[in-house]
Order: structure tokens, then C-alpha cells, then sequence
């Protein structure tokens, strides 16, 4: 079996995230605050990175995370219907964003060719299943492993130990790609399956697993294992 990270190894969430804040902000550029307005791609991170941490911190429910986190961009407090419909209208247009890496159908092709293929992400079964479903690569997995399902999220070993459950097979002969070095690379590895660090910005991060640039190069090395 073959695993794969979904956002920034296949789908180009970065990209999607920061096309979509700037669209966004530009629709509401006289309510945001001053940071926002100057600099949106900086400042949602921050919210978000600021907000998840209370979100894992079971300080937020998932609507309270995705409340939180606009209602930060604006200078004047929202009700919660407000917030409700601005996050509607942020989340469609991410949505319309969602695109995939140029070297993701290629690699999905070939690889389906030697092994099944499935998916282990962190995020909610319902928009994780969407992006798959509309960047049209579903049809490519066996099955989709999420963090909401298992009740962990990557790093922990029991996200990768559901997944390889799942597939009823044996951790070591599993292959696991993903963008992140730790959460997806080195977690992976120390989890038992066979790791491999996607590296697209090319980072000097050291880590004990097998590195990749692209996943043609990922398509070599499990073809020559194969």
C-alpha cells in the first residue's frame, strides 16, 4: 500500500489558502483591520496557526475555530451569524482555488499501476473527501484515513497505525509520502512504514528519512523497490 499526505503534497493548498485571503480581503478591504489589509497572507496564517493551537487545545470547537479565526481579520466584533456567513463565503472561494500540483496525476497513474493507493490526512472527513472529489482524484484511492475519524492527528503513530489496520497489511511494507518533515516524514518512520519526505521547496531541514524533490522522483524510488 502506498500512502499519501493530501494538503501541500498533492493538493496545492498554500496556494489555494493564500489566493483565497486575498480575494476575500479584498471584498471587505474597509472592515478588515490595518495588518489585514496590508499584508492578508501573513496574517491569516498567524490567526490560524494562533487559533488551532486553542482549537487542539479543546479550548474551540470546530465552528468556534472558524469563527475565531475571521472574526480576527476585521476591525469591528462579529455575532456569530455574522461570522457564520463570512466564513461560508471565505471557505467557497478556497474552494475555488483547490488546485493540484502539476506532477500529482502522473505520479497517481504510474504508481496505481504497482500498488493500491490511499490517503492519511490531517482535517475533517467532509472537506478532506471534497477536495479529492473536486480536483478529480478520488477514483485513485482505496480508501481516505482522516484525523477526525481516528481522533488523533499526525504526528501521533496511531493515525498511521489505523491507516495500515485499514489496509491489512504490515507497517514495513507500506510506502508513505508527505510534505512535512516531521509530521508526515519522520512521524511516518518512526511509525514503522516506509518514509519519504517530499521536499517541493527544496528546505535544509535534516531528517533520517529518504528526501524527494517532485513525485517523479518519489515514482522512481518506489519502481525500484518494486
Amino acid at each position: 500500500m502506498i500512502f499519501f499526505d493530501l494538503d501541500n503534497t498533492l493538493l496545492d493548498h498554500d496556494g489555494a489558502e493564500q489566493d483565497a485571503i486575498r480575494t476575500f480581503v479584498s471584498r471587505y478591504i474597509d472592515e478588515v483591520s490595518d495588518e489585514a489589509r496590508q499584508s492578508p497572507e501573513t496574517v491569516w496564517r498567524a490567526i490560524t496557526d494562533r487559533q488551532r493551537i486553542r482549537w487542539r487545545a479543546g479550548e474551540l470547537s470546530f465552528q468556534e475555530l472558524r469563527r475565531a479565526r475571521i472574526s480576527e481579520l476585521f476591525k469591528s466584533p462579529l455575532s456569530s451569524e455574522q461570522a457564520d456567513r463570512l466564513v461560508s463565503e471565505y471557505y467557497q472561494i478556497y474552494r475555488l482555488h483547490w488546485r493540484l500540483f502539476p506532477d500529482v496525476v502522473p505520479a497517481l497513474t504510474q504508481l496505481q499501476q504497482v500498488s493500491p493507493l490511499a490517503v492519511i490526512t490531517n482535517g475533517f472527513a467532509f472537506q478532506q473527501q471534497a477536495k479529492l472529489q473536486d480536483t478529480n482524484i478520488s477514483e485513485f484511492f482505496r480508501f481516505v484515513v482522516t484525523s477526525e475519524q481516528v481522533g488523533v492527528a499526525k504526528p501521533d503513530p496511531i493515525i498511521f497505525q489505523q491507516a495500515v489496520k485499514s489496509a491489512k497489511a504490515h507497517a514495513g511494507d507500506c510506502w508513505f509520502v508527505g510534505n512535512h518533515p516531521i509530521n508526515d516524514a519522520e512521524a511516518a518512520q518512526q511509525a514503522g512504514l516506509k518514509a519519504v519526505w517530499l521536499n517541493r521547496h527544496r528546505f535544509d531541514t535534516k531528517v533520517s528519512t529518504r528526501v524527494v524533490r517532485t513525485l517523479d522522483g518519489f515514482v522512481d524510488l518506489v519502481k525500484v523497490q518494486y
